[in-house]
């Protein structure tokens, strides 16, 4: 049985479609619920019990409670998968590799759509390339041309979204991971239709907590977001109390996330394009990486990011629903 804590959540609830959808067996757990599926997160004990008797356990609460969760899913001996941690919280987690590896149980973290697809999209850009990446350069951006007229078309939780806008974000410079200020970076990408060019910034990003130790030859790795237009303007201008829902996007919804690597001489662009929103692109993920290690098929013990916990990236991507590309970048 898989356990999806946080089912009652924006993300959650896809995660739960998905599952339902392929027939997989699986069980709410959420705050929001009632019953058998109610879990109280910051209560170690009814985490513990929330966990009781699943097999994998899917971690779609807020990133905060990662490694809280991480902690009662080896207590259960329930391997683990989740969305991200926001760069700091990733760490942390990557510090139970050895107790989950102790206890034959693997967990990914970080396998959401970004984090997840741009790991992987990275993943399959530097197999291309044939030789180290000297550089990979990451963007996001979701766009509905239905939430025109929206006054808030936040894609996901806006305390996340916060984070990511107030927190210093870390990028690699000359090899090195440094800081640097936030709103910074400022920089035009050309996305597939209907996104077109859009305007990203720098922000905190879990692919920075992981990637250069995939890839140690890396001089130069950045995350940039790019929000809907007016997005960051409103958001900035929120107040301390200030956390509207995020927008619940429509079917026409367009979520794309683009990594260019390079190795000085050739550059590879991989491109994923998932239609039907960002919730949905964040959602599918996890789930089926939960299926897939259900089912034995990813069987590494440990904490992995999940560049380093998928064998076959390209193979993974084929099977979401989400059109993937690549290409010899300028």
């Amino acid at each position: 049985m898989i356990a999806v804590v946080g089912a009652a959540g924006t993300i959650g609830r896809v995660v739960c479609r998905f599952l339902e959808q392929w027939g997989e067996p699986f069980a709410r757990r959420d705050f929001r619920l009632e019953g058998d599926e109610h879990v109280d997160v910051r209560d170690p004990q009814s985490l513990r019990r929330a966990l009781d008797g699943a097999f994998v356990c899917v971690n779609c609460a807020d990133y905060r409670l990662n490694v809280a969760v991480m902690e009662a899913a080896l207590d259960a001996r329930a391997h683990y998968v989740d969305l991200g941690g926001l760069f700091h919280v990733t760490r942390k987690q990557l510090e139970l590799h050895d107790r989950f590896r102790s206890g034959g149980l693997t967990a990914i973290v970080g396998m959401g759509s970004a984090p997840g697809k741009t790991n992987l999209l990275a993943r399959t850009a530097a197999e291309r390339l044939g030789s180290a990446p000297r550089s990979l350069e990451i963007w996001a951006a979701a766009r509905d041309p239905a939430a025109a007229d929206h006054p808030f078309p936040a894609p996901y939780s806006v305390r996340t979204l916060l984070d990511e806008l107030h927190l210093r974000p870390v990028v690699v410079e000359a090899g090195e991971l440094r800081e640097v200020e936030p709103l910074s970076g400022r920089a035009e990408h050309e996305f597939p239709a209907p996104i077109g060019r859009a305007t990203g910034i720098y922000t905190l990003h879990s692919e920075l907590a992981t990637l250069p130790l995939a890839y140690p030859s890396l001089a130069n790795a950045s995350f940039r977001l790019c929000l809907a237009p007016g997005l960051l303007e409103r958001l900035l201008a929120l107040g301390d109390d200030e956390l509207p829902e995020p927008y619940e996007q429509s079917e026409q919804a367009v979520a794309a996330h683009v990594v260019v690597a390079s190795n000085g001489s050739r550059a590879v662009e991989a491109t994923a394009i998932t239609r039907g929103g960002s919730a949905r692109s964040t959602a599918e993920p996890p789930a089926r990486a939960a299926v897939e290690v259900a089912r034995g098929a990813f069987s590494q013990p440990g904490v992995h990011a999940p560049e380093a916990a998928v064998a076959d990236a390209e193979a993974f991507l084929a099977q979401l629903d989400a059109e993937i590309r690549w290409r010899d970048a300028p």
